[in-house]
């Protein structure tokens, strides 16, 4: 004996589903674009993303080809975060920036180099690679250092991407 049941049929398909199905399509498409696009950008140029005020490509700026010229930098200003921002500028230019912090002598109006070693040359780069300052020979054979940057108030950051 067979007994036949009923089929159970298709029911059909709501608006309300149907547009929620177009929605999510909608976003899928729209997430893997984003992301193409993200990817494409990603894989683009490699121009740095800072720009001092003088060009990076500026050779009288740049620290000499195989010297390495140690820097210390001091933010002599009440702005925090100075003495990290020049640290980034001056490594860009290729200086070796081993110490920052803050001056605990006072705040200074203007930008100060103080040359330890007596590098005229390096210390007009150095200036060059700041865009300000003065530059002060103060000899002191017991530094690890070839020159401290005093960042006075007068040192205007260039606008730079976010670094945290």
């Amino acid at each position: 004996m067979t007994i036949n049941l009923p089929q159970p049929s298709a029911a059909p398909q709501s608006a309300t589903s149907r547009s929620a199905r177009w929605i999510t399509v909608s976003i899928v498409i729209i997430v893997t674009a984003g992301a193409i696009a993200g990817w494409v950008r990603s894989t683009g140029s490699s121009e740095p993303i800072a720009t001092p005020r003088v060009a990076l490509t500026d050779t009288t700026a740049r620290a000499p080809v195989g010297t390495h010229i140690r820097v210390r930098v001091l933010n002599a200003t009440t702005s925090r975060g100075l003495a990290k921002r020049v640290t980034f500028v001056l490594r860009d230019f290729g200086y070796d920036v081993v110490d920052f912090d803050t001056d605990r002598r006072g705040p200074r109006t203007s930008t100060l180099v103080l040359s330890h070693t007596g590098h005229q040359e390096w210390a007009q780069r150095l200036r060059r690679a700041l865009g300000t300052g003065s530059i002060e020979a103060r000899a002191d054979s017991l530094r690890y250092v070839d020159f401290t940057v005093l960042v006075g108030s007068d040192w205007k950051p260039p606008t730079q991407a976010f670094r945290p």
